[in-house]
């Protein structure tokens, strides 16, 4: 009978055991008040006496400049880079070593000044790359010392100046007469930039109506004329403003004065140009705070001194183009 019924004794036996060990437990959980307790602590304010000593070393240490300088190994010797590998190149069939100097990979240019711009030394074009977009090349930046990854950091804008081509304007003069002691009539003739011509009457220290120049003295003179008879040949000295040049003005005679322009044009933007006279400034508009000045337009080529803010002036010489 008990054979066939196994199964439900041992369900049996498997409750009471469940039931004994709750029991136990619930017995344990009663005692915990009295197992477990804490005992009141002592305060106790002592601190132990500072280790001057110990502490002077330390200050000392954490006050200090810390360096490290990197092992010199090998023939030549060179740094060795204690995290980060030293690149080698093949280039022309031979291995060249981007940490030393005396093989560069990209002459002129230094491997330091590639490697150290994170520049693509592994392009044979780039020295002629525009890696920050500035409008210098790269080549140019390593001869100018600036950066070649930082936009704001590149050569002068005077080196992108065009000297498209020299301009004349002609301001004619003509000594007419001499109407009394004192004054000297000086005839403006037509031209491009005064269509309609003028008569000015000015003495010694004046200047004329149209502001162009200064009389400054009077000489008498008698010269032969083209058919050998003497003539009168006075002069009136003038100073011509616009340029600050002395200029003599001789009797019935035409004395052309050329005023230069030179036309200017900026290789960094298509758009701009301008005829600018000489001595007159111009400014760019990608770099106002410089300013321009001609100085002198020759017939192939124009001199332009610039300078920013309150730097020295420097001078460049721009051929024509």
């Amino acid at each position: 009978m008990i054979g066939k019924s196994w199964d439900k004794l041992l369900l049996l036996l498997a409750g009471l055991t469940v039931i004994g060990v709750s029991a136990y437990f619930s017995l344990q959980a009663r005692s915990f008040g009295g197992t477990f307790h804490l005992d009141e602590a002592s305060p106790n304010n002592e601190l132990p006496e500072t280790e001057e000593e110990r502490a002077r070393i330390a200050q000392s240490f954490v006050e200090k400049t810390q360096s490290w300088s990197n092992p010199v190994k090998g023939t030549p010797a060179k740094p060795l880079p204690l995290f980060v590998s030293v690149p080698i190149v093949e280039a022309g069939g031979r291995l060249i070593d981007l940490g030393l100097e005396d093989t560069p990979l990209r002459p002129p240019v230094t491997n330091a000044w590639l490697t150290t711009h994170n520049l693509d030394y592994l392009n044979s074009g780039v020295l002629q790359q525009d890696t920050d977009n500035d409008g210098f090349d790269n080549l140019t930046e390593w001869e100018a010392k600036t950066n070649p990854v930082d936009s704001a950091s590149h050569p002068p804008y005077a080196e992108k100046l065009l000297f498209a081509s020299r301009q004349q304007q002609l301001y004619t003069l003509r000594f007419a007469a001499k109407p009394d002691d004192e004054r000297f009539q000086i005839n403006r003739l037509p031209s491009q930039q005064w269509p309609r011509g003028e008569n000015f009457y000015v003495r010694v220290g004046e200047i004329s109506k149209d502001e162009q120049f200064r009389v400054e003295g009077f000489e008498e003179r008698r010269a032969p004329n083209p058919s050998g008879i003497e003539v009168d040949a006075s002069v009136v000295k003038i100073t011509y403003l616009p340029k600050n040049e002395p200029w003599e003005l001789v009797r019935n005679r035409n004395t052309e004065i050329p005023t230069y322009f030179a036309d200017m044009k900026f290789a960094l933007d298509p758009s701009f140009q301008q005829y600018v006279k000489e001595g007159d400034a111009f400014a760019l508009p990608i770099d106002p705070g410089t300013k321009y000045r001609v100085v002198k337009v020759e017939e192939d080529s124009v001199e332009i001194v610039w300078q920013t803010g309150d730097a020295p002036e420097q001078t460049i010489q721009i051929p024509k183009k």
